[in-house]
């Protein structure tokens, strides 16, 4: 195995282990079958056995399509974290925004309603703008 494929892995077992983190009822208060709807709707059984294997440490691989999830999911919380008032940051997933792309609906409704790639990144540009 290559370095770069080793480093590759660890950051898919971090990644995979951050999501679990987020989607506690103290943060992002996610169900699992909402996680797994969020990361393209995969098995229910696949989210919890790479939950198993990242708090395992074990190193794994993953499909493009639920990477570039995970990528917009983090890239989504570090601007909503860039950008929200101190302390309010799991918050600003859950409450309603005044905004055309959320219609009303706050961050986490609007990716539950629509988790294409492309409401995926409006919603992750919507926050990154409040940031600069």
């Amino acid at each position: 195995m290559t370095n770069e494929t080793a480093q590759y892995l660890k950051a898919i077992t971090f990644c995979i282990s951050w999501l679990a983190d987020q989607a506690s009822d103290e943060k992002w208060a996610l169900s699992d079958e909402e996680v797994c709807q969020l990361l393209g709707c995969i098995p229910l059984s696949s989210w919890h056995e790479w939950k198993g294997m990242a708090k395992d440490k074990q190193q794994f691989e993953l499909n493009q399509d639920v990477i570039d999830r995970l990528i917009l999911l983090l890239k989504t919380h570090e601007s909503i974290a860039m950008s929200a008032p101190s302390g309010a940051i799991f918050d600003f997933f859950k409450r309603p925004i005044n905004h055309p792309i959320f219609e009303g609906k706050s961050a986490k409704e609007s990716l539950l309603l629509d988790n294409s790639m492309d409401n995926f990144n409006n919603v992750m540009l919507y926050f990154r703008s409040r940031v600069f």
